[in-house]
């Protein structure tokens, strides 16, 4: 496993770094492959029905994913896990106990799920209820993505 941060070269793994305040090589909580784990885990709720197969065998783009929403998801991952929290003494530039330390994560993880769900963005979840359905759409979604 490994740690890095890089100021923001790498977006995916800086931003909920800094997002969580986990930016200390020594002692820092995530390693790189844990936050990729976790947009995997976050994005595996976009996903579920929208996979096909076409006629080249290819999927469809997967969604993005708010770095928000991955912070969150990190920060309740720590305050549901007691070993991890017993090793956390401080958050941002709150001096945490372990017992009061998952209160204010969660509640830091509330507020950045509230930030996400507020952000003015929308998806567009088009439903086919039958095989004719699902094929019309199936088309129409070649023709939007064919002509550029």
């Amino acid at each position: 496993m490994s740690f890095s941060y890089n100021l923001g070269a790498n977006a995916i793994v800086d931003y909920p770094r800094l997002l969580i305040s986990d930016t200390q090589v020594v002692n820092h909580i995530f390693e790189d492959e844990e936050i990729t784990a976790m947009y995997q885990i976050v994005n595996a709720n976009f996903q579920s029905g929208m996979f096909y197969s076409g006629p080249g065998g290819t999927n469809p783009p997967s969604s993005p994913v708010s770095y928000l929403r991955v912070a969150a998801y990190l920060l309740m991952a720590v305050a549901a896990n007691k070993s991890r929290l017993a090793s956390i003494k401080q958050l941002l530039d709150v001096k945490l106990d372990s017992s009061d330390a998952a209160i204010q994560m969660r509640d830091t993880a509330s507020q950045y799920l509230e930030m996400d769900d507020n952000a003015g963005a929308f998806m567009i979840i088009e439903q086919c209820n039958d095989t004719f359905s699902f094929s019309d759409r199936f088309w129409k979604t070649v023709q939007r993505s064919s002509s550029v």
